[in-house]
C-alpha cells in the first residue's frame, strides 16, 4: 500500500514449457505496505478491509487489504484487475449478468479446479462482518456464510443493505463494462442514482415531493397568466360593448328627433302652400280692380274695338270660370283644381291683352326660329349619321370566333381521348398490382422460417422488431438496401454449429441493423434511435473489407488437422456486406470451431487466440511485458440456438425467393413507369383543360362585346330619333 492508499500488485512470470501444455498462472499475492493499512476505526461503514479470493477465474489465491482511503489497483492489461472487481461484486451478493462476462455461476471457477472461493471482509463502523461465497462447479451452485457460519442468500442481501453497499448502482459501483451503459444515464436517472448513493432514504421522496411542488407552480403559474390574459381580453371586449352601447343610444335620439321633424314636414310644407295661396289671390283681386277701372275709363276710340274683343273673351272666360266654380262643390279635389284652373285663366285673360299688340311681330319671330332650327336638324342628323356605332362585327372579328370555336371542338376531342388513355393506363396499374399481390403471396410462402425468427427476435428484443417494422414500410427513405438483424440475414450451413456461431457472434451483434452507406446509417439513427428512441443497434459496411479479402492467422487446413471443423465464416451464408461486419466485429474468420474435443496443446502452439470446442468457448490473452505468457479463460457456451436458424434455405427454396424478387422488382419498375405516365397524362390533361377554359373564355369575351355593340348601335338609333 503506497502513502496515498494505493494497493501495489505483484505478479510472478509464468514458466511455459515448450515440450508440454501450458501451466496454470500461479499465485498471486498481494502485499501491502505497513504505512497503508489503517486501523479497524478508520474504516467508515460499509468500506471494504479485505478480499481474498481462491480459484477464481485465472487465481489460484489472492489477498488484497484495502485502505481506509482512496485505493488504486495497478498493471498491465491482462494481470487481473477486472478479475478482483468482478469478485467484489459477486462476494457481495449481486448476479453474474451485472458484469456481463459469463452467465453461470460456475464458469468463474478457475479451469482445471471443481471449487473456488470469495471472501470480503468489511468495516461496520464498529467492528467487521465477514462475507464468504463458496462456488461449486457441479451443479452451477454457491452458497453463503457470515462470520464462519451459514448464511442465506437473503440474509447477505440484508447485511449490504444495512452498510448502505449497493452493487448495482452505477454511482457507486462502476465496472468497466458498463462505462457505455453510465454515460447514456439521463441527468434524472443520475440524480436519483446519486440520492440512493448517498444513503438517506428520503432524499428521493423529498426529490419526488419537491418535482410535483415545482409543477404544481408552474401550473398555478399558467392558471394565472391564463386569468390575466382572460381579464384583459374582456375588458378590451367591454371598452369595444361601451362604445357600441353610447353610438347606440346616439342613434336611438337622433331617430325619435327625426321621427318628430318628418311629422312637422307636412305641416310646413302646408303653411307654404297657404301662404302661397293667399298671395295669388290678393294679386288676382288686384288685376280684377285695375281692369274694372281700365274698363270704366274712357279711352281712345282705336282701343274700344279691341277692347270689346277682349270683352266678349273674358265674358267666355267668366262663363269657364262660373262652371269650374260649380264643379269644385262636388270634391275637395275638383274645387283645387277649378281654383287652379281659374286662376291660370285669370292670367291668360292679362296676358291675352299683352299679345294682342304682338302678335304678329311673334309670328314673324317663330318663323325665323323655325327656319333655323330646321338648318340646325339637318346638320344634326348630318353629324350624327357620321357617330353611329357598328351594329354588326366585322370580318375579323367573326373569323376569330370560328377559330374559338374549332379550337374548342378539338380540345374537346382532345379531353375525350385522355380519358380512354387514362382508362387504359388505370387499367394496366389493376394488372400489375394483381401480379405483384400474387407473387408476395407466393414469398409469404416461402417465409415460414423467416416468420419464425422474427418471432423469436422479438421475444429476444422488442426494439429490434418494432425498428425491423419500420424498416420494411419506409424503405423508400434509403439510398442503397439496408439488410435486417444479422440473425435474419445468416444461414447456418450445418444446424449442428448453429450454437457455436451464436455464441462467437453474440446477442448484441445478431440484433444488429446493417447499412451499406454512412448516409442510410445517420437516417437510420435519427429516425429510430433519435426521434422513436429505440434501442437498437446499427454500423454502417462502408470502408469494411469484404471476407474474400480477409486471411486468417492460420490457413483453414492446419486447424482442421488439430480437430476443427473450420472457422465460423465458412458455416455461414449471408451477403457481403453483413459478412464484411461480422468479420469486422466479431473475427469470425479468425475463430475455429469444433463439434467435439480438440488438441488444446496444439491449439496453444498455433498461438489461436480464441476457439471454441466441446461446448466450451476457450480465450487467450498474452500480457504485452516480460515472457508474454498466456492466460486461458473458459466459459461454456449455451449449446441451444436462439436465433440462428439450423440450415437456413436450401438452394431451390433460395432460386425461387431470387426468381419472385426478381419478378416483383420488375412489376414494381413497371408499376413506377405506369404511374409515371398516368402524372405525365394527368398533367397534359390539366393543360388541355386549362386551354379549354381559356378557349371559353375568349368566346364569352366574344359575345360580350357583340352585346355591347348591339346594344350601343341602339342607344344611338333612340338619341337620334329623339
Amino acid at each position: 500500500m503506497t502513502r496515498n492508499g494505493q494497493t501495489k500488485v505483484e505478479q510472478k512470470p509464468r514458466v511455459v514449457d515448450s515440450d508440454s501444455e501450458s501451466e496454470e498462472v500461479e499465485s498471486k499475492a498481494v502485499r501491502p505496505l505497513a504505512n497503508g493499512v489503517g486501523k479497524a476505526h478508520e474504516y467508515r461503514a460499509g468500506s471494504i478491509m479485505h478480499i481474498s479470493l481462491s480459484n477464481f477465474i485465472t487465481y489460484d489465491r489472492i489477498d488484497v487489504t484495502p485502505g481506509p482511503h482512496m485505493n488504486m489497483i495497478i498493471g498491465p492489461n491482462g494481470t487481473g484487475k477486472s478479475s478482483i472487481v468482478c469478485a467484489i461484486a459477486l462476494g457481495l451478493g449481486e448476479n453474474t449478468s451485472v458484469m456481463k462476462r459469463a452467465k453461470d455461476i460456475s464458469e468463474f471457477v478457475k479451469h482445471g479446479h471443481e471449487h473456488g472461493a470469495i471472501e470480503i471482509t468489511l468495516a461496520t463502523g464498529t467492528g467487521s462482518v465477514k462475507i464468504r461465497r463458496e462456488i461449486a462447479r457441479q451443479g452451477n451452485k454457491s452458497t453463503w456464510k457470515i462470520d464462519g457460519r451459514g448464511a442465506t442468500f437473503a440474509e447477505v442481501q440484508r447485511r449490504t443493505r444495512e452498510l448502505r453497499i449497493q452493487v448495482n448502482n452505477l454511482c457507486q459501483f462502476l465496472p468497466q463494462d458498463r462505462v457505455v451503459e453510465f454515460s447514456k444515464m439521463t441527468s434524472q436517472a443520475l440524480l436519483k442514482q446519486t440520492q440512493a448513493a448517498v444513503g438517506r432514504e428520503d432524499l428521493q421522496q423529498l426529490q419526488e415531493e419537491l418535482v410535483r411542488r415545482r409543477a404544481q407552480e408552474r401550473q398555478a403559474m399558467s392558471e394565472s397568466l391564463r386569468l390575466r390574459n382572460d381579464t384583459e381580453t374582456l375588458r378590451k371586449q367591454n371598452a369595444l360593448l361601451e362604445r357600441d352601447v353610447q353610438r347606440w343610444q346616439e342613434r336611438q335620439t337622433a331617430e325619435s328627433q327625426l321621427r318628430v321633424l318628418t311629422a312637422l314636414v307636412p305641416l310646413a310644407r302646408y303653411a307654404e302652400i297657404k301662404a302661397a295661396h293667399d298671395a295669388a289671390k290678393q294679386a288676382r283681386h288686384e288685376a280684377n280692380a285695375a281692369f274694372i277701372a281700365a274698363r270704366d275709363s274712357t279711352e281712345a276710340n282705336e282701343l274700344e274695338e279691341k277692347m270689346s274683343q277682349l270683352e266678349s273673351a273674358a265674358a267666355a272666360r267668366e262663363r269657364a270660370r262660373r262652371a269650374a266654380g260649380d264643379e269644385r262643390l262636388s270634391s275637395e279635389k275638383a274645387v283645387r283644381q277649378q281654383v287652379t284652373r281659374i286662376e291660370r285663366l285669370e292670367a291668360e285673360q292679362n296676358e291675352l291683352r299683352e299679345e294682342l299688340t304682338s302678335v304678329r311681330t311673334q309670328a314673324q319671330r317663330r318663323r325665323e326660329q323655325i327656319a333655323a332650327l330646321r338648318a340646325e336638324v339637318a346638320r344634326l342628323e348630318a353629324a350624327c349619321s357620321e357617330d353611329r356605332p357598328p351594329a354588326e362585327e366585322d370580318a375579323a372579328g367573326r373569323q376569330q370566333a370560328r377559330v374559338l370555336r374549332e379550337r374548342q371542338l378539338e380540345l374537346t376531342n382532345e379531353l375525350v381521348a385522355i380519358g380512354d388513355e387514362h382508362k387504359a393506363i388505370m387499367s394496366t396499374g389493376r394488372q400489375l398490382s394483381a401480379d405483384v399481390e400474387r407473387r408476395s403471396v407466393q414469398l409469404r410462402g416461402l417465409d415460414d422460417e423467416a416468420a419464425r425468427q422474427r418471432e423469436a427476435l422479438r421475444r429476444a428484443h422488442e426494439d429490434s422488431a418494432r425498428a425491423l417494422e419500420w424498416l420494411e414500410a419506409n424503405r423508400p427513405l434509403f439510398a442503397q438496401h439496408v439488410f435486417s438483424p444479422v440473425c435474419l440475414e445468416v444461414a447456418v450451413r450445418d444446424a449442428r454449429y448453429a450454437a457455436l456461431v451464436e455464441a462467437v457472434v453474440g446477442m448484441s451483434t445478431l440484433r444488429t441493423f446493417v447499412t451499406q452507406g454512412d448516409a442510410d446509417y445517420h437516417v437510420f439513427t435519427r429516425e429510430v434511435n433519435d426521434r422513436q428512441g429505440l434501442r437498437v443497434n446499427v454500423v454502417s459496411a462502408a470502408g469494411l473489407r469484404m471476407p474474400g479479402d480477409l486471411r486468417a492467422a492460420r490457413p483453414p487446413g492446419d486447424v482442421q488437422r488439430l480437430g476443427f471443423g473450420g472457422y465460423a465464416v465458412d458455416f455461414l451464408d449471408a451477403p457481403q456486406p453483413v459478412l464484411a461486419v461480422l468479420c469486422a466485429r466479431d473475427k469470425i474468420h479468425e475463430i475455429p470451431l469444433a463439434l467435439g474435443a480438440v488438441d488444446h496443446g496444439a491449439a496453444e502452439r498455433l498461438q489461436l487466440r480464441e476457439y471454441i470446442a466441446d461446448g466450451t468457448r476457450f480465450t487467450a490473452v498474452r500480457g504485452r511485458y516480460g515472457s508474454r505468457a498466456a492466460t486461458v479463460t473458459t466459459a461454456r457456451i449455451h449449446m441451444q440456438a436462439r436465433l440462428l436458424g439450423g440450415g437456413g434455405e436450401s438452394d431451390e427454396i433460395r432460386a425461387t425467393r431470387e426468381r419472385l424478387g426478381s419478378e416483383i422488382d420488375a412489376l414494381r419498375d413497371a408499376q413506377a413507369a405506369n404511374e409515371a405516365a398516368m402524372k405525365r397524362l394527368s398533367a397534359r390533361e390539366r393543360g388541355v383543360r386549362d386551354s379549354h377554359r381559356q378557349a371559353e373564355a375568349q368566346d364569352a369575351a366574344l359575345r360580350d362585346a357583340r352585346r355591347t355593340r348591339a346594344a350601343a348601335a341602339e342607344r344611338w338609333e333612340r338619341q337620334r330619333i329623339h
